[in-house]
């Protein structure tokens, strides 16, 4: 008897040979429980092993019992690499000497080699290029502990408390409304200061009034009237003089502007 794959039956093995590769590869998740493929390097390796070794023996038109065969032979191998940790050259014995025993056949019952020879040294290309070139890689995933490193970094962050600054400009306002509405009772004394200040300044003001009123009281309406007789007379033959200078002005502009679109026009 040849080598079987005992994790898919031959009548299931068919039905893998219609599917894609992606879809193969979902199958090959499920049969060999490789759940964490993704994120583990062991797990993706074993998987593209075997993924890989299925898809190739598809394109050579393998039978399901040929690719039976083959699965097997590549889970024999990476056996003895995982868990008896052979050397490749005696692992190497092991292949040549199950890949013999299938091109050999049995005079007693009748069976026919499973492999022709150029089948065989097909496969024999395929395992050293695939396995056998790169045994010391697999060995040392299967016998090295990977350590699960978690890289984290930490940092702190101060936050500004917004009562230690003082407001934008934008957002301030009025000395009076804060003092009134915001400003609390000890700022009392200060507004009151303010209030006074305010008082000053008014005072001055209303004194300035009372001496005007007291310096007109002296002249008549018909002195008041002549003098703003005389003011009004000054203001009007100013702006007259005013409004003919800029009309001048204007006059020479435009008559500039005349000139050079006849000379643009005589050329």
């Amino acid at each position: 008897m040849f080598l079987e794959w005992t994790l898919l039956p031959l009548d299931h093995m068919n039905a893998l040979l219609d599917l894609s590769v992606d879809q193969v590869q979902l199958r090959f998740e499920d049969i060999l429980g490789l759940k964490k493929h993704q994120t583990c390097l062991r797990e993706a390796a074993l998987l593209d092993y075997f993924v890989v070794g299925f898809w190739w023996a598809k394109e050579m038109n393998f039978t399901c019992q040929q690719i039976s065969f083959i699965l097997a032979l590549l889970q024999l191998l990476l056996d003895n690499v995982k868990d008896k940790q052979m050397p490749r050259s005696e692992n190497f014995k092991v292949f040549d000497k199950k890949l013999l025993s299938a091109r050999k056949s049995s005079a007693d019952t009748d069976v026919n080699p499973l492999f022709d020879s150029d089948q065989i040294k097909s496969i024999t290309d395929y395992f050293k290029s695939s396995l056998f070139q790169h045994y010391r890689l697999y060995q040392f995933l299967f016998t090295q502990p990977r350590d699960e490193v978690l890289l984290g970094m930490e940092r702190n962050i101060d936050v500004a408390n917004s009562n230690d600054f003082a407001a934008p400009l934008e957002e301030g306002m009025p000395s009076e409304v804060y003092f009134r509405y915001m400003a609390s009772s000890p700022a009392t004394p200060l507004t009151q200061g303010l209030d006074e200040c305010v008082k000053n300044e008014e005072e001055p003001g209303k004194s300035q009034q009372a001496e005007r009123r007291g310096s007109l009281e002296g002249f008549s309406a018909e002195d008041v009237r002549e003098v703003l007789g005389e003011m009004t007379k000054e203001m009007l033959t100013k702006l007259q003089a005013d409004f003919a200078e800029k009309l001048r002005l204007q006059e020479e502009t435009y008559a500039s502007r005349l000139d050079s679109l006849k000379s643009v026009a005589s050329k």
